[in-house]
């Protein structure tokens, strides 16, 4: 009986199912709704993979709907005990004298913030603890990738991936169920999560990863290009025009890195299989039925109402980002050196602060467009610092392969209406967790016979 119950405890840590699970099942029981964090930070001290996991886990917690989920009274102070928890973790693990370019980059530019923090920040405080709270976080998901070797690292890609797709899933019956779907905006659905921009931008990183499997002769199936069409039909009915437009923009700027690439993918998706052949017919003649309905759609899509009449795409961006951008642009030309502060609202005497035991933790804020927040926040020095550190990220995603390159330009595109690059306690850790994933390259494995 003893030994029964040792090997399923040994499972239980083993799957990457079990323990995820049972972290899921409490966090939906009210009186269990904290312990499930202690749980998590517990699961990540057990490996590299299960940092990531653990990481993703606290992000899908901070996105659930509460018409789903039971308050958690201490959420806020626990998921930095996971955070912590991660870092000690790939602490005792990582060989830091093989760092290589990207992770001491991420960690320079960490360090730049949290001395900005502390010499310009109007609230330093905040500042210092945003600052230091991103660069553990974004150390700790390279690091943990890095660290990985090739089937370890295509195992928690697959398990992200699985995961991804699981939210898909549960979020579709929602849709017959409004008190949950839509009880954000009752024209917008959010499925499982706590926003329709959440949930748009989620199936979004979903279908840049699954564009891979529809060019890749080898690769493609039927049921990833229906999982494909379904990312991009939630996008839609989730009105999140930041996902629609990322994913789009990443997929053109794709083609224009790629010329060569992009020619011999088109050779290969022209040469038509059985399956290639039903699927292309079927969607043909489905897309010239459905035409004015479609057309209809992304109008609707496109200008969040029917009733609203844009000129463009840009016309639409402005009008519902003005209210961000415009105080950003103030606060730039006032102070165009030194900045307002890292993590700072245009206006931080608005700003929602919320306390344990004295100590900030959670200050959020929303602005839509990142590279415009990180001018006024950090200045111009501090701006350019943040650019040649995208521009690394981009050149590695390069290197790494096409699919690779989509899905970082989706991510990185989504900051350019909802900026939650520097937000790990937000929509952000899924951007980092994505970002280091499409930027590494794991170790290979070594054939010893």
């Amino acid at each position: 009986m003893l030994i029964a119950s040792g090997s399923n405890f040994k499972f239980l840590l083993s799957s990457h199912v079990g323990f995820p699970l049972l972290a899921i099942i409490l966090r939906l029981i009210p009186i269990t709704a904290d312990f499930s964090y202690l749980i998590i930070a517990g699961y990540a001290l057990l490996g590299r993979r299960q940092i990531i996991e653990a990481l993703l886990l606290s992000w899908f917690f901070s996105m659930l709907s509460p018409e789903i989920v039971p308050f958690a009274e201490y959420e806020s102070f626990f998921r930095y005990i996971i955070i912590l928890a991660c870092f000690f973790s790939i602490l005792i693990r990582a060989n830091f004298r093989k760092t290589n370019g990207i992770t001491l980059g991420t960690i320079s530019l960490g360090a730049f913030l949290i001395l900005h923090a502390i010499f310009f920040s109007q609230v330093p405080t905040i500042s210092f603890l945003k600052a230091s709270n991103w660069t553990l976080v974004i150390t700790t998901i390279f690091l943990a990738w890095k660290g990985m070797d090739s089937l370890e690292y295509e195992d928690t890609k697959n398990w992200i991936k699985g995961f991804l797709l699981i939210i898909l899933l549960i979020s579709i019956p929602t849709l017959l169920i409004p008190e949950i779907g839509f009880s954000v905006n009752s024209r917008f659905f959010s499925g499982i999560l706590n926003h329709p921009q959440a949930l748009g931008m989620t199936v979004a990183v979903l279908a840049a990863i699954f564009i891979e499997k529809l060019y890749d002769q080898n690769r493609f199936t039927i049921l990833s290009l229906v999982i494909f069409i379904i990312c991009i039909s939630l996008t839609i009915v989730s009105g999140s025009r930041t996902a629609g437009v990322a994913l789009l923009s990443a997929v053109i700027i794709s083609v224009l890195l790629f010329p060569i690439s992009t020619i011999s993918k088109i050779k290969s998706l022209l040469k038509l299989n059985k399956n290639r052949f039903f699927v292309v017919t079927i969607s043909l003649l489905l897309i010239t039925i459905l035409s004015p309905f479609i057309f209809d759609l992304i109008s609707t899509f496109m200008n969040k109402t029917e009733k609203v009449s844009e000129d463009s795409i840009i016309g639409a961006f402005k009008k519902s980002r003005e209210v961000l951008y415009k105080p950003m642009i103030d606060n730039i030309l006032e102070n165009p050196l030194k900045g307002i502060g890292f993590g700072l609202a245009s206006e931080w005497s608005f700003m929602d602060i919320k306390y344990f035991n004295g100590i900030p933790v959670s200050a959020p804020i929303e602005k839509g467009v990142l590279p415009l927040a990180m001018l006024e926040e950090v200045g111009v020095f501090g701006f350019i610092f943040f650019i040649v550190w995208i521009l690394l990220l981009v050149r590695l995603a390069i290197a790494n392969s096409y699919s690779d390159t989509i899905v970082l330009l989706t991510v990185l595109l989504f900051n350019l209406g909802e900026a939650g690059l520097f937000s790990p306690n937000g929509y952000g850790m899924l951007y980092l967790v994505i970002i280091a994933l499409v930027t590494t390259k794991p170790k290979l494995i070594k054939n010893i016979n």
